[in-house]
């Protein structure tokens, strides 16, 4: 995920929710998910264990929320980056920019960085996967009218396909470079079945 110190401000989080997520972010960062607690959120927020408490229940709702931000912010983005685009490469290259490559750069090499994209199923299993079937829908959108209609792979299945294959990418991945690899090559193999 990347840093939502740098996200746009026309989400849904109130300027209290934003101030404990940049917090809950930063001690994630330093010192990782497993250690940080309500307490450390608190204190790093400048507020009081019952202000952070009547605002989100536990570290889990914290994390939650950095991820369902995260999903509104890359959608928006993806939607405004391809609407501009022509080709079926360029979109699929940008929504893989947007919704992989981004994020696992601003974690790599940072081991707690790293923790966080490859345990967000554990951390926040509703809302990672929420931010895998919205990106499953944009996929979606830009593959529909792109394939044929004939007996082959269906544009949904193939939508699902690159959702499940970056996922698995990003969890054995060791570097960005091999990520952007992999992604190329993904690319290119739905572009083909999208023209077969």
């Amino acid at each position: 995920m990347s840093s939502v110190s740098t996200r746009s401000a026309a989400t849904s989080m109130d300027p209290k929710e934003r101030r404990i997520t940049e917090a809950a972010m930063r001690l994630f960062h330093r010192h990782g998910y497993r250690k940080v607690t309500m307490m450390d959120i608190a204190a790093e927020s400048g507020m009081s264990r019952p202000s952070l408490y009547a605002a989100f229940a536990n570290k889990e709702a914290v994390f939650s929320a950095l991820m369902d931000d995260h999903c509104r912010v890359n959608a928006a983005k993806a939607d405004a980056v391809v609407a501009g685009m022509g080709s079926l490469r360029d979109k699929l290259e940008a929504l893989f920019e947007i919704w992989i490559l981004e994020p696992f750069a601003s974690v790599a090499g940072s081991e707690n960085g790293a923790d966080l994209l490859a345990n967000s199923t554990v951390y926040a299993p509703e809302a990672s996967t929420a931010l895998y079937h919205r990106f499953r829908e944009q996929l979606l959108e830009v593959l529909r009218p792109e394939m044929a209609e004939s007996g082959g792979m269906s544009a949904g299945d193939l939508a699902h396909f690159l959702m499940m294959a970056v996922r698995g990418l990003k969890a054995t991945t060791a570097t960005e470079e091999e990520l952007r690899r992999l992604t190329t090559t993904l690319i290119a193999m739905a572009e083909a079945t999208a023209n077969a």
